[in-house]
């Protein structure tokens, strides 16, 4: 299948650096079915490959710059192909209308196939066409344009962090009367500066559109990169929520990058289980997850929680000093973009100058494993933390039941759904897949068929899948010329976590369940 991240919307901006030929974190699971080839796998960054120390390759498209500045936010961060910017050919073109350029501009590169190079870049969703202007998808800041918007958030931060600093100190004190000042930290983080609660405050506002938050997110390029960049993973079950904080130094680690063994954390954190998965157990042990009793030693906060309560109620502060600070169209102008990806970077980068200054103050205490380059894998466990949702959340809910291989529960979630939202592409590709497991094509078919029914834009990040799997279950009723048609059309849409390489593969392979 194809998989999102299930959490990480804008309460729990995932914001990172993007070492030098590494595109991000393997959200995307292709496991629709147990046999069938599946796109290569990102790896995770090794410790001499980490973000200060990494070899860029000679024939990097971008300066490394650009890649260590990659930030985003939001639940689909593999809406956009990175890697194009890699390519030196892709990267020369990207580089060449990073200001705008018009197409006659952009002959004089003297690219062979401008043509072919403009298109991969906009089905990598890296460039877009306004009039006929090309120019970056995304914000590029950098330059004077970047010092400015440095300015004016390091201003705004220095004018909303006495307000906020009240809440971190009682925080600070319900942490230690509940016994998780280590996880502190990572709590301020994911409860307070980026948390849902600023999500529905912001997507109410306007500042953000909510529904791209879901679809697909949002996604810049800060160059230098910030100092304190960090962000949060995040796994749900529909009604708790496994919060994973990292950093450039941390980096994503592959072992809670692993859907089972990420739920089996959840649970354990949960229901104070033994460890029963033999396979992962010396793992979970080196990275201080498991105690000696081969229990989770992650907490779990409860909804009665004084501390979660505090922290939840600063946030809604604070989003609503971030809108009256970043709330203008002046810094959308300013970059030449959308007021709302305009907001979205200056309210991730306000974060961080939050951040900075609770540590400078010694309010809270970053963990060596996120402090540290080369820190010891122990202290994973101190990133890892699980929260009660504020409300339940069916489609998180369906992923997770996906996950426990009850294919039959998560469609009923998705079902439910679906009734207030008859037209989600990504619920209807849940229960297209979902129907896929249980070998019920028919019931597949007319799930993918009403996403692909509905209005999509060349640039739609589910359409494309919509159509890859689509053409999968025509393969396995036999219908190999229909199911052609639909891997060729899917390659129109955009390429998003490799559906362009599934299309073309299947357009030479069967597909077999």
């Amino acid at each position: 299948m194809v998989r999102r991240s299930r959490g990480p919307r804008l309460a729990a901006a995932l914001l990172f650096v993007l070492p030098a030929g590494v595109t991000g974190r393997p959200v995307l699971r292709d496991g629709a079915s147990a046999t069938q080839p599946t796109p290569p796998a990102i790896q995770a960054v090794e410790p001499e490959s980490r973000a200060g120390n990494f070899e860029p390759a000679q024939d990097l498209g971008v300066p490394e710059e650009y890649s260590n500045g990659v930030a985003y936010l939001g639940s689909f961060r593999e809406a956009w192909r990175t890697e194009a910017l890699f390519d030196p050919i892709l990267g020369k073109v990207f580089l060449a209308l990073e200001s705008g350029a018009s197409r006659q501009t952009l002959e004089k590169l003297g690219i062979p196939d401008l043509d072919q190079a403009l298109a991969d870049l906009t089905t990598s969703r890296m460039i877009r066409k306004v009039g006929d202007t090309y120019g970056p998808a995304f914000p590029v800041i950098r330059g004077e344009t970047g010092a400015a918007f440095d300015t004016t958030v390091r201003q705004a931060a220095r004018d909303i962090y006495p307000e906020i600093l009240p809440f971190i100190r009682r925080a600070r004190k319900a942490a230690k009367k509940e016994k998780v000042s280590p996880w502190l930290f990572a709590l301020l983080w994911s409860e307070m500066l980026d948390s849902r609660t600023a999500e529905e405050t912001l997507g109410d506002a306007g500042a953000l559109d909510a529904r791209r938050l879901r679809d697909e997110g949002y996604l810049w390029i800060q160059v230098p990169a910030d100092p304190l960049l960090m962000g949060v993973d995040r796994y749900s079950s529909g009604s708790e929520t496994l919060h994973y904080l990292w950093t450039p130094f941390s980096y994503l680690n592959q072992a809670v990058q692993d859907y089972p063994t990420r739920r089996r954390i959840l649970d354990g954190a949960l229901g104070h289980l033994p460890w029963t998965d033999d396979p992962t157990e010396e793992a979970m042990k080196g990275f201080g997850i498991l105690d000696g009793e081969k229990r989770v030693a992650v907490p779990a906060l409860r909804k009665h929680s004084t501390l979660l309560s505090v922290l939840r109620k600063g946030s809604q502060l604070y989003a609503r000093r971030a809108l009256a600070a970043f709330g203008s169209e002046a810094l959308g102008k300013s970059l030449k973009v959308s007021r709302d990806e305009a907001f979205t970077a200056a309210f991730a980068t306000l974060g961080f100058r939050m951040m900075a200054m609770a540590l400078q103050d010694d309010l809270v205490q970053q963990p060596d494993y996120l402090a540290r380059g080369f820190s010891p894998p122990s202290g994973l466990v101190e990133a890892l933390v699980v929260t009660p949702d504020e409300v339940f959340t069916p489609l998180n809910r369906a992923y997770y039941l996906y996950d426990r291989n009850d294919f039959a529960g998560c469609i009923q979630q998705v079902d439910d759904y679906l009734k207030p939202h008859p037209d989600d592409p990504e619920a209807l590709f849940r229960k297209g897949i979902a129907y896929m497991k249980l070998r019920k094509y028919p019931e597949a078919l007319a799930a993918f068929g009403k996403g692909i029914s509905l209005p999509a834009a060349r640039e739609d990040v589910w359409h494309g899948w919509l159509l890859v799997r689509d053409g999968n279950v025509l393969d396995l009723l036999n219908r190999r010329d229909e199911a052609r048609a639909r891997y060729e059309e899917a390659l129109g849409f955009a390429d998003v976590n490799g559906s362009h390489e599934r299309a073309r593969f299947w357009l030479e392979n069967v597909y077999q369940d």
